[in-house]
């Protein structure tokens, strides 16, 4: 069993913002906190190269971690600036909040579990599906060591941090691959991934399921990594906008699909900016741990945003069984795939 330094720190995302209402959505939204990482001078420098005239737009992430670095590094390394764009970042406590944000105008671009998208498409709400930048789960599993594999979760108590996210999803998906039934296991319920941790290392969880290097740290503790979800697929970095904010922005959109398609590229070819942008992102200073988590989502981002049909598919699946529904025959009118077909044809 692998085990990582701890980490110094984890940065706490404060909440700031009015509540967003939405009449076709059960759920009340939460509000978000927008950051605008400090620009490095290549930033500034990449300011002009283009002679495009900037647009100002916010995006909005569901979780704190490594996952959208590609956020951070489009933001800190002056990319999204190259292709004309002033990108803000608003961070939201939970999935749930993106299709409200979106809805709601607070953000213009979201990116989270796909599934929170493809629920509100069948409720009513008109969504679309416009790029993919992590394509299967993000997650490790971290346990106490009576853990020896994931046969031994069964009568255990694993932390989540909410009901419908990434880490709920992705314990079910384990298990399955696993043939382990869903009864068998407690889900606790944490609502962060901080909670997640406290939860693990006081004893109220037996192991916790997150993305590195969050839970990666408590490695250090004497705790021991049991599983690795990066092979099982799913939608987790899926881009998404409204219609109407789709048709009204084509030259937003495709500036936007031209930096993500850059930004893919540029993550792997340079891993010390990219390690930098996950310590921006996580709030975590070890640079040990950020390493770890750099190499393991060189398994999970994508190589190019072209969304993958399969996977929305599956989205919509699951979140039709979840309504006691029936999921739409044909899920391709709602991927728009133009901005970034065309942006990976320009890059060659």
């Amino acid at each position: 069993m692998k085990r990582i330094p701890q980490s110094k720190s984890a940065r706490k995302v404060s909440a700031v913002g009015g509540i967003l209402g939405v009449a076709l959505l059960a759920a009340a939204c939460g509000s978000t906190s927008s950051t605008s990482p400090t620009s490095t001078t290549a930033a500034k420098a990449a300011t002009s190269t283009t002679g495009l005239t900037p647009i100002s737009i916010t995006i909005g992430d569901t979780a704190i971690g490594a996952g959208y670095a590609d956020i951070y590094v489009g933001i800190l390394d002056g990319i999204y600036k190259k292709y004309g764009l002033n990108v803000k970042l608003a961070k939201l406590n939970t999935s749930s909040q993106l299709v409200p944000a979106l809805v709601g105008g607070s953000v213009q671009i979201g990116v989270g579990v796909a599934d929170d998208t493809a629920a509100a498409i069948m409720k009513g709400i008109p969504l679309r599906f416009i790029g993919l930048s992590e394509g299967s789960y993000n997650l490790e599993m971290w346990g106490d060591a009576s853990i020896k594999s994931v046969k031994d979760l069964v009568g255990k108590k694993v932390a989540l941090s909410a009901p419908d996210s990434e880490s709920d999803f992705g314990l079910t998906a384990l298990l399955a691959a696993n043939n382990i039934s869903e009864s068998s296991v407690q889900r606790v319920y944490t609502g962060s991934i901080p909670g997640m941790v406290s939860a693990l290392e006081s004893g109220s969880a037996n192991a916790l399921l997150t993305q590195p290097p969050q839970g990666t740290s408590t490695g250090a503790k004497g705790y021991v990594k049991i599983a690795d979800l990066s092979n099982l697929p799913f939608a987790v970095g899926s881009y998404t906008v409204t219609a109407a904010y789709a048709k009204a922005n084509p030259e937003v959109l495709q500036r936007w699909a031209n930096a993500e398609t850059a930004i893919l590229s540029y993550i792997r070819s340079n891993p010390t900016q990219t390690i930098a942008a996950i310590q921006a992102d996580s709030g975590v200073t070890d640079a040990a741990l950020a390493k770890y988590a750099y190499n393991f989502f060189l398994n999970v981002w994508t190589k190019t945003p072209v969304v993958q049909t399969s996977l929305i598919q599956d989205a919509f699946k699951r979140a039709a069984l979840k309504a006691k529904t029936t999921p739409p025959a044909n899920v391709t009118q709602y991927i728009d795939n133009s901005f970034a077909q065309k942006a990976v044809t320009a890059a060659g």
